[in-house]
């Protein structure tokens, strides 16, 4: 086969996203360089296959289009966002698209991956490609278990394939378990019976579950990295295991040394990964949250290299409590909307009330289409911060009476933002669904104005604005001791908080237009 798997769209993007890492060369990596993030901003659940001489890694989207971004890299530290799985849900989701796995088989590419189904129960669904840079064809749900099914692997064991799943069960008192069953030769059916792998241990570390594992042979034992605990949110204490058997339907026997790797001072909670060998070495391209910046920041994608105990056969890591390597990858973004199209960067929100977009003059008109009384945010378009410590800022030329401008965002229910409504300047907050208005002042000019959010931490948020050729000013949180507005409500526990630009109906007029001359993010 001229290809390799290993552990576990919306058109191709014009503008590709370059990724530039200084690493030395792949397979020996310093010491002090052990967690390495080589993909700028969040993407949980990573999953890499290699084709031919090319790695292609996707992740986790969550509720934000396009779904399932994917990017190329031929030495795991230079990568290119090429295209997405999907630019819209397939028909029988409803949100949550986690975990996509990747697998390369006769010149077709799958994609097997977690979405939550119109009858509210997470599955595990199929899309194939054959090429992979024009997006996935959907072919429906493949698995449907109990109260939920997700975290798909797919191995090939001698020409026969199996797929494995994390598994809650059938009644409420079955464990959560990794399940696993052989695949029909085009991999888009389940033949025979599940067969069971692992059971989490709840009197271990794994006390909050198993699930993410991946797959690798090595000396004649297949060896599973899994990881058990809590994945997410501020009180997450995730961590990687291993377990082997000589074949997939086992036994599987846990390694008595787990965990294999636990967080540290630079990165908390690591797990849900993919091995790969590169011929000169073993990678694991995994998640972690930064500690700085934690726990409103997501979860970002992470390379350490993997060594073999030559004695015993298991594998190990040299990742310490003290890790030095700790600094994010970021990318500035500066848009000003003169291409006519949207941007690889921008996100969309799926579960909520998404903007029409339209690019008219080298400005971006943006619509919340269908007011809704219960999301007091409005429509956003969003960006993903790479690092707990940046700028945002747009300049407006619109004067009606809706509210737009800046957005921090986790959901429609908790957020915050400064604004324009009409003559006045609005410095708002959104938590639990309450809207607060923690600043309203009066701007003479009915000219253009400049918005920009100085964010720090990913906790602390100063707001300032400009009219006309004047300086900035800030607008303080009138109830806080520094003026700057907590980000005490941006905490998400499946995803980090998003920057980006917003339009709110004005319930009155009904106005709910806003026009952007730009857009940008500074790191």
């Amino acid at each position: 086969m001229s290809h390799s798997k290993f552990l576990s769209v919306r058109q191709v993007l014009v503008i590709p996203v370059i990724l530039l890492l200084t690493l030395g060369s792949i397979g020996s990596l310093e010491a002090q360089k052990e967690q390495v993030q080589v993909i700028p901003g969040e993407l949980p659940d990573p999953s890499i296959i290699k084709v031919n001489n090319t790695y292609y890694a996707a992740g986790t989207s969550g509720d934000w289009a396009p779904l399932y971004p994917i990017y190329s890299s031929t030495d795991l530290k230079n990568w290119t966002l090429i295209s997405h799985v999907f630019a819209e849900k397939p028909n029988w989701t409803m949100s949550s698209f986690w975990a996509p796995e990747l697998y390369y088989k006769n010149g077709t590419f799958y994609c097997y991956y977690t979405a939550r189904a119109t009858d509210g129960i997470s599955k595990v669904g199929v899309a194939t490609t054959r090429d992979i840079r024009k997006g996935f064809v959907d072919k429906g749900p493949l698995i449907a278990w109990g109260n939920e099914a997700i975290d798909a692997f797919v191995y090939d064991e001698n020409g026969s394939l199996y797929i494995t799943w994390k598994a809650y069960g059938l009644t409420p008192d079955k464990p959560i378990q990794l399940l696993g069953s052989k695949l029909s030769d085009d991999g888009l059916s389940l033949v025979g019976s599940e067969f069971e792998i692992l059971i989490a241990n709840e009197d271990d570390w794994e006390r909050g579950g198993i699930e993410g594992q991946c797959i690798v042979e090595r000396d004649g034992f297949l060896y599973m990295l899994y990881s058990g605990n809590n994945c997410c949110g501020e009180d997450c204490d995730y961590m990687v295991g291993v377990a082997r058997a000589k074949q997939m339907e086992g036994p599987w026997e846990k390694y008595g040394s787990n965990p294999l790797m636990a967080g540290n001072t630079s990165w908390k909670c690591p797990g849900h990964g993919t091995v790969v060998d590169t011929g000169s070495g073993w990678y694991y391209l995994y998640h972690a949250y930064h500690t700085k910046g934690f726990p409103n920041l997501g979860r970002a994608a992470i390379l350490s290299e993997m060594y073999w105990d030559e004695i015993t056969g298991w594998p190990y890591f040299k990742v310490d409590e003290q890790t030095t390597d700790g600094n994010r990858l970021t990318e500035n973004i500066s848009d000003d909307f003169n291409t006519g199209k949207l941007e690889p960067w921008w996100r969309l929100n799926i579960t909520s009330s998404a903007p029409k977009l339209e690019f008219v003059e080298k400005q971006l008109k943006m619509t919340e289409k269908f007011p809704d009384s219960g999301n007091v945010t409005g429509a956003v378009l969003c960006v993903v911060p790479d690092a707990s410590d940046f700028i945002f800022s747009t300049h407006l030329r619109d004067r009606n009476n809706a509210r737009k401008g800046l957005v921090l965002y986790t959901n429609e229910n908790n957020s915050m933002g400064l604004g324009v409504e009409g003559d006045q300047l609005v410095l708002w907050k959104v938590r639990q669904g309450a809207f607060s208005e923690l600043n309203k002042i009066g701007i003479k000019s009915a000219g253009d104005i400049w918005l920009r959010a100085q964010v720090e931490d990913a906790q602390s948020i100063r707001f300032e604005y400009r009219t006309g050729a004047g300086e900035w000013k800030s607008i303080k949180d009138r109830e806080s001791a520094s003026g700057d507005v907590s980000g005490d409500n941006l905490a998400w526990w499946s995803s980090g908080m998003k920057a980006g630009l917003q339009v709110h109906t004005d319930p009155v007029s009904g106005d709910n237009e806003a026009v952007f001359e730009d857009f940008q993010i500074l790191y």
